[in-house]
């Protein structure tokens, strides 16, 4: 059988399960008595889920055809379409890949990065805990698919001049940028989504988030220095025979005028965005307008005063592909609100208040492990988004469970390699550099206690800090 035979006879094979999980799923919505708008529209949202796990080179198209087919049986008609295509946080996502992607072309973040790793690597355990240490707070910064790609370059380029194996080195950083990525809302796509779902401000993040962040870093690395010690010790033992300064990783040359360029406009990115809420209040402005509007103000300036390379970053660093799938599943979520769904899960949630806060959170909590670890955790959190709303309607302060929804999906992402999009990137450099692929197996021995680490810890943390939370007005 030819190879195009081989890869024909798979993706059959792969859409007859999808088909078989979708008539499962109809069964089951009828059988725990949904009403058959909610039993087709969850169905249809869920074979476009088994379709992205399964046929991932083909969720773009399965995407569509799931759009096409809940607005063909009157699941989702414009309003709802629109409303819940989060068209802000698409928005704010293009124009960050723009100016992000204008700085990596000059190649300033792997700049920086390499000189960290080059003047303080003197072994390999102090290596591995500044990548490590890099990649969380390099995320919060350049959101988590950037600091894959960056980070993973030193990665390969490390383990290939040392000889050892780089996957436990990239799963550690990958990690990193995962549970780092929460500290702030440009993180991931996830908390940019809460942000604008919320309300809640940069200053929040940084206030509520980022040390929770902070702490699960602290102890995640403390688990892997344990879990991989004979691993660091085999890297230690080469890296003395290899020392960085003379053998390992090279110096990248940039011009003095383009860094000071590029840190200029990085830091002025982040200045302004840090203090976004203050020119809002001080203007007058609806909250959250200029989290929006600075990176349209930043992308503009590039666009304007280096169009070459600012168009190219435009076209070529914005992941369009990906923008447009999450805007078609996003827009999905809007049939589970049309068809009362989310309205009867929200209600179902906020009937188990009379047994205790900790009670609804662990019900909720039970709720978005799965969802964020099995889909990708963007998807999950727009879904969740809508079930704060919901408890938030129905009276409850609904403040913790947006910091719940942000660090659950986001923490649970670590479990699998389809949790996030930093994950699969990851995985996909790997296999593609090294042509090995990474089996669910080998994934979960390290990402399963990482995940039940975090979510504990998180969840923890902010339980201890509901007296604290204001419900947002």
């Amino acid at each position: 059988m030819s190879s195009g035979s081989r890869f024909a006879a798979t993706m059959y094979g792969k859409a007859s399960v999808v088909v078989l999980l979708g008539i499962v799923t109809a069964l089951i919505s009828h059988l725990i008595g949904l009403n058959l708008q909610q039993s087709l529209a969850l169905t249809v949202f869920l074979v476009m889920i088994y379709a992205t796990l399964l046929l991932w080179s083909q969720r773009l198209p399965f995407a569509f055809l799931g759009i096409f087919l809940l607005f063909f049986l009157g699941l989702l008609d414009t309003k709802y379409f629109v409303e819940h295509s989060h068209l802000d946080v698409i928005m704010f996502l293009i124009a960050m890949m723009t100016v992000i992607g204008y700085l990596e072309e000059d190649k300033f973040f792997e700049f920086i990065a390499n000189e960290i790793i080059r003047r303080v690597g003197i072994s390999f355990k102090i290596v591995f805990m500044i990548l490590f240490f890099l990649s969380g707070f390099l995320a919060p910064l350049v959101d988590e698919v950037t600091a894959v790609l960056i980070i993973s370059s030193l990665v390969f380029s490390l383990s290939d001049r040392l000889g050892i194996n780089p996957f436990p080195l990239l799963l550690a950083t990958v990690f990193a940028i995962v549970i780092g990525g929460t500290m702030t809302p440009l993180g991931n796509p996830v908390g940019v989504l809460i942000a604008f779902e919320s309300g809640f401000s940069f200053i929040d993040f940084l206030r509520w988030s980022a040390p929770i962040s902070l702490l699960s870093l602290l102890v995640t690395n403390f688990f892997l220095l344990r879990k991989y010690k004979s691993y660091i010790e085999e890297a230690d033992t080469k890296l003395r025979e290899k020392t960085l300064e003379q053998k390992g990783l090279e110096g990248i040359s940039v011009s003095r005028k383009i860094l000071f360029k590029d840190a200029l406009i990085f830091l002025a990115t982040l200045v302004m965005l840090a203090l976004h809420h203050t020119f809002e209040e001080v203007m007058g402005l609806e909250r959250n307008i200029l989290l929006l509007g600075i990176p349209f103000l930043i992308a503009g300036i590039i666009l304007i005063t280096d169009p070459q390379k600012g168009f190219h970053a435009f076209e070529h660093k914005v992941e369009w592909p990906t923008l447009v799938f999450f805007l078609l599943l996003f827009s999905a979520v809007g049939a589970l609100g049309k068809s009362g769904l989310i309205d009867l899960l929200s209600k179902t949630l906020a009937s188990f208040n009379n047994l205790g806060i900790e009670a609804l959170m662990v019900l909720f909590v039970a709720i978005s492990v799965p969802m964020s670890a099995f889909m990708d955790n963007v998807v999950a959190v727009s879904v969740l988004s809508q079930v704060v709303h919901g408890l938030e309607a129905s009276g409850i302060n609904s403040a913790p469970f947006w910091w719940l929804a942000l660090i659950i999906s986001v923490y649970a992402a670590t479990l699998t390699p389809i949790g996030s999009t930093a994950n699969i990137v990851a995985t996909s450099i790997l296999e593609k550099r090294y042509k090995r692929p990474i089996s669910f197996v080998e994934w979960i021995r390290s990402g399963l206690p990482v995940a039940l680490i975090t979510i504990s810890l998180g969840v923890i943390l902010i339980y201890l800090q509901i007296p604290l939370m204001q419900p947002y007005p």
